[in-house]
């Protein structure tokens, strides 16, 4: 009985089209390098339980099973020969083949497994900012992640098959960023990330993921904060110049600089971070209780504050480095720190990964955010 058409792919993809015993790759001839097939099925139970037949008399193993790809190794031509050569037959048993097959299959079963799963979980906060909308569909986020990164888009199982996606509209005092709003905010994005996310990783079908948002600044820096730090994040924006949430080809790695703009006290209990990267924020304009803390300004290097200053995923790096550095700095100089108060403006990317470098940091101060309302300045929440 001749090996199937089943049974002969099993055996190709089990073996990942190596010899299993001398490893050579058997689809490419040696003296044309033309994709030429050069593997054979070797019995390790021999085809007949005849004495002709190597090693088909020492097993009573049917004549149905024989033909099988538990039975078969795939070898090249020279190493088949010398297997079924009956001065080796006593050296390479039914026991050492088998040996060798399972452990040929395992290494390459494990090895390929190595190669990093290109698939993201894709996370979508959707949300209005003053009563504004943008569109952020499941298509646009699969379009921007195909398009901009080498991964491919996995919408984890939900009712409406759409995958992870946190509502934030129509909370009641969006318009005026009222506490009821902040707090049934965050609300959702917990509810979001520990019942959906957090089960996702611990059940190990999350190993990457890619975030989409629009919100206000606030609620995107606590977005960043509860999302899990160990799984590698990809973070996206919606670009003004183009429209959509590709990252553009050929964008500037732009490099940031935090600076102090008002005398460091090292015994100070409150300071000050102005993000001035989508907008300009002046000491000036803060609330008049903060008028002597120590303040500190995140501004990017050679250009000026606009909605599109991360233009590229590296430029977002750079950002992540520099904030890392300088919470790294605040806690070794500054011990008595127990309220670093955050403003300005952010674009989406820059406030997530703010967010995320909180949580890295484990920030022994509390962050206080506020939010900008026509009365100025207003603090929203704590993390």
């Amino acid at each position: 009985m001749a090996l199937t058409e089943p049974e002969r792919r099993k055996l190709w993809v089990k073996a990942g089209g190596r010899c299993t015993l001398c490893k050579a790759y058997l689809l490419e001839g040696n003296l044309t390098a033309k994709e030429v097939p050069l593997g054979e099925g070797a019995h390790i139970v021999g085809q007949q339980a005849t004495p002709g037949s190597p090693r088909g008399m020492d097993s009573d193993l049917g004549a149905d099973d024989r033909d099988k790809a538990e039975n078969i190794l795939l070898a090249c031509a020279s190493c088949h020969t010398e297997i079924d050569k009956q001065q080796v037959t006593g050296l390479l048993t039914i026991d050492e083949l088998t040996r060798r097959k399972l452990q040929h299959e395992n290494q390459i079963r494990h090895q390929t497994g190595l190669t990093t799963d290109r698939r993201t979980t894709v996370l979508r906060v959707q949300g209005w900012v003053r009563g504004a909308a943008m569109e952020l569909s499941k298509d646009t986020a699969a379009l921007a992640v195909i398009r901009s990164s080498d991964r491919f888009p996995l919408f984890m199982p939900a009712f409406d098959q759409h995958g992870i996606e946190i509502d934030l509209r129509h909370l009641p005092g969006e318009e005026e960023g009222t506490p009821a709003y902040y707090a049934a905010g965050r609300a959702r994005i917990d509810s979001g990330v520990k019942d959906r996310l957090y089960e996702g990783i611990r059940t190990n079908q999350v190993h990457h993921l890619s975030v989409f948002a629009i919100a206000r600044l606030p609620l995107l820096v606590y977005l960043g904060w509860a999302l899990d730090d160990g799984v590698p994040t990809d973070v996206y924006q919606r670009h003004r110049r183009s429209d959509d949430w590709l990252w553009p080809t050929g964008g500037q790695d732009t490099q940031f600089t935090i600076e102090p703009i008002r005398d460091e006290h090292a015994e100070a209990t409150d300071a000050i971070l102005i993000t001035n990267l989508s907008g300009t924020t002046h000491l000036k304009n803060l609330p008049p209780a903060l008028t002597t803390c120590p303040a500190f300004r995140l501004r990017v290097d050679g250009d000026t504050a606009h909605e599109d200053i991360i233009a590229t995923p590296e430029a977002l790096s750079f950002l992540e480095k520099a904030i890392r550095r300088f919470f790294s700095n605040l806690e070794a100089t500054n011990k008595p720190l127990q309220r670093l108060h955050v403003f300005g403006a952010l674009p989406v990317s820059a406030a997530v990964t703010l967010g995320r470098s909180l949580k890295a940091a484990d920030l022994r101060p509390k962050v206080v955010l506020y939010d900008l309302t026509q009365s100025g300045y207003v603090q929203v929440m704590e993390i």
